[in-house]
């Protein structure tokens, strides 16, 4: 059996996981996915072709980014939108994600609605 010592993740090198009971967080899989999603290309992906109805002048959140954070809290479990108020400054949502600061419940209703027919049609392509 192979036991992780302590791996450093390559979508963020300053990142390492380890099995020897330091700083601990219940969300630290969610750098497993990451890794995979760095792998697959996924958040490059949706940078490519994620094209949304957006008439907003200022954001804090791209597109991209909400769509990362809604299938990542997902994968951990937190199906519903009010958990994104939790998760705000939740520092390993926020380095998967890579942003100082997590989306709200509000922004993530807001971002479904941007989805139009084109835009849905795009991402089946």
């Amino acid at each position: 059996m192979v036991t992780l010592t302590q791996k450093t993740l390559d979508f963020n090198h300053k990142i390492k996981l380890s099995n020897d009971g330091g700083s601990l967080s219940s969300d630290t899989g969610e750098f497993l996915f990451r890794e995979f999603d760095e792998k697959i290309g996924f958040s490059k992906t949706l940078v490519k072709y994620l094209r949304l109805n957006n008439s907003r002048k200022y954001y804090l959140h791209s597109n991209e980014n909400l769509l990362r954070q809604k299938v990542y809290q997902i994968i951990a479990g937190y199906a519903e939108d009010d958990a994104a108020d939790q998760l705000t400054h939740d520092p390993v949502f926020k380095e998967i994600i890579e942003t100082p600061t997590l989306a709200s419940q509000p922004s993530l209703s807001r971002f479904y609605t941007r989805f139009d027919k084109d835009s849905i049609e795009q991402l089946n392509l």
